[in-house]
């Protein structure tokens, strides 16, 4: 807003000839420098004003995204914690309840005391596991504690809906961002080449001086203006290292849309993967359901042995655990399509 391009200077300068000659001769003179401004540059300051003022703005967009993305990742890391818990307090159940099959079968005389350790065993290992789900689970909300300073997590599953018709562009926070970069580069060799082909300089000062001791002072008032030219090679050499800035600005932005829409295609194809799977996962974990009951109620009646009924029971426990951590994965893909697509939950 200022009409100087730059501070202002005092200038002083004394000559006295009582050393040398000794006449008398003295002259004095005082003024200030002022910087001005080049045609054009201080628009070019405006711009690169508002071009900061853009990518402060830009940054907070992309640092919320940013956040947002991690916020998503632990929350996913809470809901996979959740499901172990549950499934391993599922397995604990199907444990506790072929070992009180197992009691009683034994108490009737009709399986040995090996098989009753091997259910007991089985019980134990089961219970272990659910401990390690647990730990995990902590783990998880403690991330959650430290990333957002809540005390309380959500009570149910983060989902998100997945967005369609949508694709990459300009207004991605984080590519927006890495844009401000390349324009305020580019304002940047602006100001630079303004820089090294100099500021006009204009000079008011006043001058008193007297030829010798039997003259009287005279004193006068003097205006000068030095206005710099040529140099063109000096000016390319001063913005060499602006204008390489501004490349490396544009190539991080090319390979980061590139990366962007390579990570989202890969996350879409994940996705249709997924969706086709969902039926065969389904269908297997009914069939492991029957199975697992019949084998156990056969077990009840003593037509079949134990090792055939954990064999059924853990390939039901294995079938569900497939199919849920599918369901799961399903949803954190979708939030992932989302972050990659610079949408805000």
């Amino acid at each position: 807003k200022s009409f100087l391009s730059g501070r202002p200077s005092l200038q002083l300068s004394y000559y006295d000839d009582g050393i040398i000659d000794s006449t008398g001769l003295t002259e004095m003179e005082y003024g200030v420098q002022l910087p001005l401004w080049r045609p054009g540059q201080r628009q070019d300051t405006r711009q690169m004003g508002r071009n900061y003022s853009e990518q402060v703005e830009a940054w907070k967009e992309a640092l919320a995204l940013s956040v947002a993305g991690k916020v998503r990742a632990v929350l996913g890391a809470i809901a996979l914690a959740e499901l172990e818990i549950q499934l391993q307090q599922q397995a604990v159940a199907d444990a506790q309840q072929l070992n009180d099959i197992t009691n009683t079968l034994f108490a009737a005389g009709e399986v040995a005391r090996l098989e009753l350790l091997q259910t007991q065993s089985l019980l134990l290992e089961q219970r272990s596991e659910l401990l390690s789900a647990d730990a995990m689970l902590v783990d998880a909300e403690r991330l959650y504690n430290t990333l957002t300073g809540l005390e309380i997590r959500p009570d149910r599953p983060y989902q998100e809906a997945q967005i369609a018709d949508k694709d990459i562009d300009g207004k991605h926070p984080g590519l927006h961002y890495l844009h401000t970069a390349i324009d305020l580069a580019d304002s940047n060799i602006k100001q630079n080449e303004r820089v090294a082909m100099g500021n006009p300089q204009l000079t008011v000062g006043s001058r008193r001086e007297r030829a010798d001791q039997f003259q009287n002072y005279i004193s006068s008032i003097g205006i000068s203006l030095s206005i710099p030219f040529g140099g063109k090679s000096f000016v390319s050499a001063q913005t060499s290292s602006a204008r390489r800035a501004k490349v490396d600005a544009e190539v991080l932005y090319q390979n980061s849309y590139l990366a962007l829409n390579q990570a989202l295609h890969e996350v879409e194809h994940e996705l249709f993967l997924l969706q086709q799977a969902e039926p065969l996962r389904q269908a297997q974990f009914d069939l492991s359901q029957q199975r697992h009951q019949m084998a156990r109620t056969a077990y009840e009646v003593a037509e079949t042995t134990l090792a055939q009924v954990v064999i059924a029971q853990q390939e039901a426990q294995q079938s569900e655990r497939a199919l849920k951590m599918l369901l799961l994965e399903r949803q954190q893909l979708i939030t992932e399509f989302n972050q990659i697509l610079g949408e805000l939950p």
